[in-house]
């Protein structure tokens, strides 16, 4: 059996335990439960859509009657479509589970397969465990599932260095860049790269555009600091760049044709930034101070970190003191090394854009200008999270261990003894605390015979109301196999003035519905609000359910003073209000 495949079984069973908690019922339970909910409707909805011949960007079946544009809201489409097998068989729960867990072995043995080229099978395993189970990864498995699937960053490495310096397999210690770089026969040609880089963009662009706008900002970097050290080289090797990005650029376009021109000439387009600047980005102590994600991490260290602007998914740059102290060691050491040369301010630049626009110390935010401030302003790569620079940070520190330990794999044991146990000792204060998975179970009415009782294409006024908080209805309605339209969602679309909003339009009856949930309004409050009822007539829902709710009596009678009638029933644990179809 070939080594990848043993580590990558190995990568495997350690983000099984890792995510451990999810595996008592993978079915029913999820990390980050709200944003959980909104990957598990988009996994399942892609198949869905292609297999009933609708189009998969653009529907109603959330934020009925408006619609929504998915591509705005990190649908995973790409990978809703891998894994549309086990949501057939096993549900889109499940789904969502085993490619959360796929995800850091996945990216892990790419960040091995990159390693390869500079190192052995040991140092390069150590490169891709470090950046597949960094703190990074930890954050965004909970529920972030278009962030942890990161295999495109080392996969572009390995396509620049196809292209520029190529030469097979590990180097041996008495390697040079000279002899990588003069017409070695494992050089690529600029088409072929191109053809390939394509691929992996088009592909990553249809499982995170962010990700793929952060890695061409990087690899942008990259680029200019390789000119830097070697201009005339960079002249040279201008057009074998132009002509590579050419044809990257069209097999791209071609296969992104549809979905890019849905997402931005198409309806419910959004303008502008989608998330709010100064918020999630990496505090100057975030790269030493331990948040609750960590296994060690006291309770001095939790006061500060968790004072950090951003919850803590994504406060993610923590590499600890022991792992800095090393890569400043290793950046002395190392220096004359033609990666390491390249790395070392790469990694300063990544780190200085991932503490955002303005610098942030122990969670003040300070009127310091930054570098990131220039980059809020350009498309796209304005509406990217700084804070998830940090996952770059690893790939570098995982490529400088791995060129560290592979120049002493030659040197006597002991000395090599030493460096394992001073790599494990700088890696100890990374490994992830336990993480605690929660229910994500729908009523039985939703998962059984008895939603037949509503006819496809129905459009159904869901309490508790679907929003970003609380979109447990989406779920409902992923598990009911999209029988019905859903009021209501958490889902980007355009605000009022063009920007970014994550739910539906409000309107009297969803203020309505909310504030009878919450406990701040009565029933007959409620019922009193101008506008209410129009605002039930204009939705004219076929049904309505009340499912699992808090203040669930309040809710039955502001749904009883609506409708006029009592539920019809109250099969599979909801309430039942048939308004236009008969049970």
């Amino acid at each position: 059996m070939p080594r990848w495949l043993l580590l990558f079984a190995a990568y495997c069973a350690l983000a099984v335990l890792m995510l451990r908690s999810l595996w008592v019922d993978p079915g029913a339970r999820g990390y980050g439960v709200s944003d959980a909910t909104l990957f598990t409707w988009y996994i399942g909805w892609v198949p869905h859509a292609i297999g009933h011949g609708m189009n998969p960007f653009v529907t109603d079946m959330i934020n009925a009657p408006d619609g929504v544009s998915i591509l705005w809201s990190t649908p995973v489409v790409l990978l809703g479509v891998l894994v549309a097998p086990v949501t057939l068989l096993a549900g889109p729960v499940a789904a969502l589970n085993t490619l959360l867990t796929l995800a850091p072995a996945v990216s892990a043995i790419a960040m091995y397969g990159v390693a390869r080229r500079w190192a052995g099978t040991g140092p390069a395993a150590v490169a891709g465990l470090l950046y597949g189970f960094s703190p990074y990864m930890v954050g965004a498995s909970l529920g972030h599932l278009h962030l942890t699937f990161a295999p495109f960053p080392p996969l572009l490495l390995a396509l620049l260095h196809d292209l520029l310096v190529r030469g097979p397999g590990p180097r041996s210690r008495d390697d040079g860049e000279a002899s990588r770089d003069r017409g070695h026969p494992g050089r690529r040609s600029a088409r072929r790269t191109g053809l390939l880089l394509g691929l992996a963009v088009a592909a990553q662009a249809l499982i995170s555009e962010e990700l793929l706008a952060t890695s061409a900002l990087v690899g942008a970097l990259g680029l200019l600091i390789l000119a830097v050290y070697h201009p005339s080289v960079a002249l040279a090797k201008a057009g074998q760049i132009a002509r590579m990005l050419g044809w990257c650029a069209l097999v791209a376009g071609v296969l992104l044709a549809w979905p890019l021109a849905v997402q931005f000439f198409g309806p419910h387009r959004v303008h502008g930034a989608i998330q709010p600047h100064d918020v999630a980005v990496a505090d100057l102590f975030t790269f030493v101070v331990p948040t609750p994600l960590q296994w060690l991490a006291p309770g001095q260290a939790l006061d500060h970190s968790l004072g950090f602007t951003g919850n803590a998914v994504e406060v993610s740059g923590y590499l600890g003191v022991p792992l800095l102290v090393l890569l400043a060691v290793l950046a002395v050491r190392l220096r004359r090394d033609p990666l390491v040369r390249v790395l070392i301010p790469l990694f300063v630049l990544v780190a200085l854009l991932s503490l955002g626009g303005h610098l942030h110390v122990d969670g003040r935010i300070t009127r310091v200008p930054l570098p990131w401030a220039a980059v809020e302003r350009l498309p796209l790569l304005g509406s990217a999270l700084p804070s998830r620079l940090s996952l770059y940070l690893t790939m570098f520190a995982g490529l400088a261990l791995a060129i560290w330990l592979e120049q002493l794999r030659f040197r006597p044991s002991p000395r090599r003894a030493g460096a394992a146990v001073l790599a494990a000792a700088a890696l100890l204060p990374l490994v992830p605390a336990s993480l605690h998975a929660r229910e994500m179970r729908a009523p039985e009415f939703f998962t059984t015979a008895a939603v037949d009782v509503i006819p496809r294409g129905s459009t159904v006024l869901v309490a508790p109301y679907p929003r970003p908080d609380t979109p447990a209805a989406m779920l409902w309605q992923a598990h009911a196999d999209y029988r019905f339209r859903l009021a209501g969602c958490y889902c980007t679309v355009p605000a009022p003035n063009g920007g970014a909003q994550f739910h539906g339009a409000p309107s009297p009856l969803t203020t309505a519905m909310l504030r009878v949930e919450a406990g701040t309004l009565t029933p007959a409050e409620a019922l009193a609000l101008p506008g209410l009822r129009e605002a039930y007539a204009a939705l004219h829902p076929d049904a309505v359910l009340i499912g699992p709710a808090r203040n669930r009596a309040a809710l039955v009678e502001l749904v009883d003073g609506l409708t006029g009638h009592r539920p019809v029933d109250e099969p599979g644990g909801v309430a039942l209000w048939a308004e236009t179809l008969r049970p």
